[in-house]
């Protein structure tokens, strides 16, 4: 299993590009809205923020969980994103 995962990011600045997150420690990766999907860890979460989904939303969430039980994944296994998603921005709180 992967270290980390990366995701894809058309952010600006600091925001865009490449972003990994730690595979270690992640409890559980739900769709909140239609432009949100959230990575929880114990006590943290990431917030990813993508292009609106159509109903059931969950496209995004499937591609994370894809991409962490990659095998063999390697250090980094990368999330690929569903046709016509991009991610603008993922938060860290």
């Amino acid at each position: 299993m992967a270290k980390f995962i990366a995701i894809k990011s058309s952010g600006a600045a600091e925001a865009g590009g490449d972003l990994l997150l730690g595979v270690e420690g992640i409890l559980n990766v739900y769709a909140f809205n239609p432009t949100t999907t959230v990575v929880k860890y114990n006590g943290t979460e990431a917030t990813i923020t993508h292009t609106a989904l159509a109903t059931p939303y969950t496209q995004v969430r499937n591609a994370v969980n894809a991409a962490l039980t990659a095998n063999p994944g390697g250090v980094k296994a990368r999330v690929q994103l569903p046709a016509g998603v991009t991610v603008s921005s993922i938060a860290i709180a």
